[in-house]
């Protein structure tokens, strides 16, 4: 017995200490194993077997954005979103943004698998000085049966008393299980009162 336990701790030392290369070895392993179920007509194994090697990525990755973006309107799910066709707003129009974050921390909680992700705001001219800033702007937590590869996020901005001017949004985001940060940036444009101008030229007329 006192044999087989020394054994079994050798083992498990021996597997620590090759831990990088077995694990980066093993997401090759995977993908090779999906490609040959493919092969062999087991479409759902060989999706399976892919789907666990990215998760395998996700896990190893830095927090990351798969995109983040301006909307016409508030998303209403993965995907499910019209993108703006410039980033120039009008005054008092609202800011969508659509964010697709990638390689946070899943957790176990309450037999779920769990996540937070909190997000600051900081307000910038178009030279970088800071203008405003708001930490917490957005929280999102996700409790999920499984470690969802296809997670979104949405923001709104209400800048309605800034005034014509072209700005920069920084969003940074924090993994609050992984301990994890990143940030973007998104420039934009709120256009001068144009209509208001014609308006009162067209009154003196």
């Amino acid at each position: 017995m006192k044999h087989v336990a020394i054994a079994f701790v050798l083992a498990f030392v021996a597997s620590l200490g090759a831990g990088g290369s077995v694990h980066a070895q093993s997401v090759q392993e995977l993908a090779k194993r999906a490609a040959s179920d493919a092969k062999r007509g087991k479409d759902l194994e060989a999706y399976n077997t892919i789907r666990n090697a990215a998760l395998r990525i996700w896990e190893q990755s830095p927090l990351l954005f798969r995109e983040a973006l301006f909307v016409k309107s508030a998303p209403t799910g993965y995907g499910i979103y019209d993108p703006r066709p410039n980033n120039v707003f009008k005054p008092g129009e609202k800011l969508f943004i659509y964010v697709e974050p990638v390689g946070f921390t899943w957790k176990k909680q309450s037999g779920l698998n769990h996540a937070e992700l909190v997000s600051d705001l900081v307000l910038k001219d178009s030279e970088g000085t800071v203008l405003g800033e708001q930490v917490g702007f957005g929280t999102f937590t996700f409790d999920s049966r499984d470690r969802n590869l296809e997670v979104m996020t949405a923001l709104t901005i209400d800048f309605t008393e800034a005034p014509a001017g072209k700005y920069v949004a920084e969003l940074k985001f924090t993994d609050k299980l992984g301990k994890k940060s990143a940030s973007f940036e998104l420039p934009f444009e709120i256009e001068g009162d144009i209509d208001g101008s014609d308006k009162d030229e067209s009154d003196k007329d």
